[in-house]
């Protein structure tokens, strides 16, 4: 009998990682990406153990490993004062507490990496530069409509990895649609050596204060920093690629500290990027069709999870699928499995949002807490995400 074939429509983070560990559960892949190359974009990714876990599992993550860095420590500082809250050792630590490294990488690195290894795999079809334009159940499966293409694309399942405006989604639920979170984004990536040597430290920082963040770690292998800076804004305009003027960025920034203000001196250009995300959906898929990724859960980047729930979600699918030949009902178990979890994620990074940003005497009040933790609690907190295994 001939390899069931699954088309994923998306080739970001989520649809590369899904077409591998698919093809590995035995199943023929079809991606499609609207895009007629796979550019750059973005910055800085974090992936705690729960996705580093998942990597090793499909044989990539030496692979992603090579140009990532493993982070010595997390420290959280009064982005005003410049002093330290708080702070937990990682390295070797973390990965012995948590069962697999945490890494930081440049974005395109991680995607240089996937890409190389759907390329070197024989059952995966990746297709640039069509658009799908529409689908539909068919008796044994789905059919695709791409733009441009004479005949449909015929596969057992549809999976809609194509990012926070799916398309997918759009046609399973016309009214789940981004919510604006009324906050900007400002990436940069700075050269290592550009910085005084403190700040080109392998240390993840994050800077906390009124209204505003900022955070900071090496990729590269180390030979660059990543900065992200959040702040208050207004405008809707969606992508990756807007430019910022560093001048309406700084004005977020006025009053703190020396060495915030060299990481935010420091990038020639930032780029904006208008932060939005969905509500928990109550369903993600229908019949042969489901959804993964940004598609099915975008959120906050307030906990760094984004990247590493669209690589769980891709090892449950793979597993799901390979367990039986009915394909819709593997899917609704895919399903039932993933969205309590991606949405329990989705509720504490909106939780996130607001303790990172407080003001005043609840500011006060944060910061106090956070002093008198001891530093192993910081991502003990959190062991309900990095202790996830598939």
């Amino acid at each position: 009998m001939a390899p069931r074939r699954i088309a994923i429509a998306g080739a970001g983070i989520g649809g590369l990682t899904a077409a591998l560990a698919l093809a590995q559960a035995g199943f023929e892949v079809a991606l499609v990406e609207r895009a007629r190359e796979l550019e750059e974009a973005g910055a800085g990714v974090q992936l705690a153990a729960n996705a580093t876990r998942c990597l090793r599992s499909l044989g990539v993550y030496e692979r992603v490993a090579a140009r990532a860095v493993v982070p010595r420590a997390f420290e959280v500082m009064d982005g005003r004062r410049g002093t330290r809250l708080t702070g937990a050792p990682m390295g070797e630590t973390a990965e012995a507490a948590f069962g697999g490294p945490f890494i930081v990488i440049h974005r395109a690195d991680l995607q240089a990496a996937l890409l190389a290894a759907v390329r070197e795999t024989p059952a995966i079809t990746l297709t640039l530069g069509r658009t799908l334009t529409g689908f539909e159940a068919t008796p044994d499966g789905v059919a695709l409509h791409l733009a441009g293409a004479a005949e449909p694309l015929r596969a057992q399942a549809l999976v809609g990895a194509d990012g926070l405006r799916s398309a997918v989604r759009l046609a399973l639920r016309p009214d789940a649609r981004p919510s604006f979170r009324h906050r900007a984004a400002w990436r940069a990536t700075v050269p290592a050596s550009a910085l005084p040597d403190r700040l080109a430290e392998p240390v993840t920082r994050l800077w906390l204060g009124p209204g505003a963040h900022l955070v900071s770690y090496p990729v590269q292998a180390g030979e660059a920093i990543n900065l992200v800076a959040v702040t208050p804004d207004e405008r809707e305009v969606h992508g990756w690629n807007e430019e910022g003027a560093p001048g309406d960025l700084l004005l977020h920034y006025r009053g703190w500290s020396t060495e915030a203000h060299a990481l935010l001196a420091a990038p020639d250009r930032w780029l904006r990027w208008a932060l939005f995300d969905l509500d928990p959906l109550p369903a993600w898929g229908e019949g042969p069709v489901t959804l993964l990724g940004d598609a099915a859960h975008a959120m906050p980047p307030f906990l760094a999870q984004g990247a590493a729930q669209a690589i769980e979600d891709a090892v449950v699918l793979a597993d799901e699928l390979s367990r039986d030949g009915d394909i819709p009902a593997a899917l609704r178990r895919y399903e039932a499995l993933r969205r309590p979890r991606t949405a329990r994620v989705q509720r504490a990074a909106r939780g996130m949002d607001r303790l990172y940003h407080l003001a005043g005497p609840a500011r006060i009040a944060r910061d106090l807490v956070m002093r008198a933790r001891a530093g192993e609690t910081v991502l003990e907190r959190y062991r309900w995400i990095y202790g996830w295994r598939p």
